[in-house]
C-alpha cells in the first residue's frame, strides 16, 4: 500500500470519528432542527389545501421533487420544474412536466396562471433576485403562494464560500462533502439573501404576507472536525437565542400575494 492510500485511509478515519463525534452532540443542541423536512411540510400543507388542478411550479428542481410523494391522493397538482440544466430534468420523474429555462429573464406562465413558486438551495445562486421576485409576482394568482428555501448571506459557511476562491470552494465540497458536488459546486453569490433585505423586497412587490422561518443550525459544514462544529453550535446557539435572523444559516420563506 503506497503512502499517497496510508494518508487519505488515515484522513477518511479522523473525518468519520468526528462527524460521529458532532452527531451524538447534535441531539442535545435545541436550535438543531431539520430545515429541509421543515420546507416539504410547509410545502406539501400548502398544496394540499389549494383546490384541484394547482398549478406549482418548482424552480432548479433538477432530478427530483421531495414534496411530490407526500402530497394528498387525488389532489391532480400540476408540477412543472424549471432547470436550467437539461441533463438534470431528464432524470425527474415527480414533475408532470419539465422546462429548461434562466429564471432571471422569465417565468414562462402567463400573469395570474400559477398557484405556487417554490424552491430549495436556488436563490443564492442567482444574480438578480429582484428580478426573479417581479417574475414570480406576475405569473402567480392573485392569493398565490412563493415559497423558498435557501442558506444566508451572512452564516459563517456563507461568508468562507463568499471569502475564498471558487477553485478552493469546489475542492472542499469534493473533499468533505462529495454526495452534495452537484447541489453545492454552482456559483454561490447570495443576492439579497438575507432576512430583512428578503422580506423588504417582497413587500415592494405585491406580496402582502411574508413569513420567515429562520434555522440557526449549520452542523454539516463543520462536522468533519469536532472543534470547528463546537465552535460554530455555540456561536448558532447564541445567535438563536438573540433572534438575530439576519445572522441565520438558512431562511425558509412563505410569501403570498395579495389577493383574496
Amino acid at each position: 500500500m503506497g503512502t499517497k492510500s496510508v494518508i487519505i485511509r488515515a484522513a477518511n478515519a479522523f473525518v468519520a470519528l468526528n462527524r460521529k463525534a458532532s452527531k451524538r452532540l447534535e441531539a442535545h443542541l435545541p436550535h438543531a432542527i431539520d430545515i429541509l423536512y421543515q420546507y416539504i411540510e410547509v410545502v406539501k400543507d400548502v398544496v394540499n389545501a389549494m383546490p384541484r388542478n394547482a398549478v406549482v411550479v418548482d424552480v432548479g428542481g433538477g432530478t427530483t421533487c421531495p414534496f411530490a410523494r407526500v402530497l394528498k391522493p387525488g389532489a391532480s397538482t400540476m408540477i412543472i420544474v424549471l432547470d436550467i440544466s437539461e441533463d438534470q430534468l431528464r432524470c425527474n420523474n415527480d414533475a408532470n412536466s419539465r422546462l429548461v429555462a434562466d429564471v432571471m429573464k422569465s417565468l414562462p406562465f402567463g400573469n395570474g396562471t400559477v398557484d405556487l413558486v417554490t424552491s430549495r438551495s436556488v436563490l443564492e445562486h442567482l444574480g438578480d433576485v429582484a428580478a426573479f421576485v417581479r417574475h414570480s409576482s406576475e405569473v402567480l394568482k392573485p392569493g398565490g403562494y412563493w415559497i423558498h428555501l435557501f442558506p444566508s448571506k451572512f452564516a459563517p459557511f456563507a461568508l468562507i464560500n463568499q471569502l475564498l476562491p471558487k477553485t478552493w470552494s469546489r475542492m472542499l465540497v469534493r473533499t468533505f462533502f462529495p454526495s452534495q458536488k452537484g447541489i453545492c459546486g454552482f456559483p454561490a453569490l447570495y443576492d439579497v439573501c438575507y432576512c430583512s433585505a428578503i422580506v423588504n423586497l417582497l413587500l415592494k412587490n405585491g406580496f402582502d404576507r411574508v413569513d420567515v422561518m429562520p434555522s440557526y443550525y449549520q452542523w454539516q459544514y463543520f462536522s468533519f472536525c469536532f472543534p470547528l462544529f463546537v465552535a460554530s453550535a455555540a456561536y448558532a446557539l447564541l445567535v438563536w437565542l438573540l433572534g438575530l435572523r439576519n445572522l441565520a444559516a438558512y431562511l425558509l420563506v412563505v410569501a403570498r400575494k395579495a389577493g383574496p
